[in-house]
């Protein structure tokens, strides 16, 4: 009977071993920074770029879709640089405060336009970011038509940056 028991107690141990013991050699997905949606991200110095993609209706003027994540003790201003389509360089910023995420160009958050630009929904558009000393990237955004849930978010008209 007790090595019944012993037999029946070392094959539950080896099935509770057997089935979860993947989960102490396999990495986490949920660890690993990935883009969710149609845009792209990365990170700059401590900013973490989420989700940035442009919408445009008629491929001259585009909205900016963003989140800039900040979790440092101060604000930062993060410079946005990109040429037109008459190879003129534009420097704008966004001011992201500290410990914060600050959206742009989403349905409730503040607008901001590229214009002058060459990059028709299908392309990849290069915009640069920046900050104090720390290294630029430059990012390929994906263009986008104003379809579905970006309907709303492409410029109407062609406002100053």
């Amino acid at each position: 009977m007790r090595a019944r028991l012993a037999a029946s107690a070392v094959i539950v141990a080896l099935l509770a071993v057997g089935t979860t013991g993947c989960t102490f050699i396999t990495p986490q997905a949920t660890s690993k920074m990935y883009d969710a949606s149609d845009g792209i991200g990365t990170m700059l110095g401590d900013i973490r770029v989420d989700n940035a993609l442009l919408v445009t209706a008629d491929g001259t003027t585009a909205s900016l879709l963003i989140n800039l994540v900040n979790h440092t003790d101060y604000g930062i201003q993060v410079n946005i640089q990109y040429e037109n389509a008459d190879q003129t360089k534009i420097i704008d910023s966004i001011y992201v405060n500290s410990d914060s995420v600050t959206s742009v160009g989403g349905a409730d958050a503040s607008k901001f336009v590229l214009t002058g630009i060459d990059a028709p929904a299908g392309s990849l558009f290069p915009v640069f970011l920046q900050y104090g000393d720390v290294t630029g990237k430059q990012m390929w955004l994906p263009v986008l038509a104003p379809n579905g849930e970006y309907a709303s978010l492409a410029p109407t008209s062609a406002p100053t940056p």
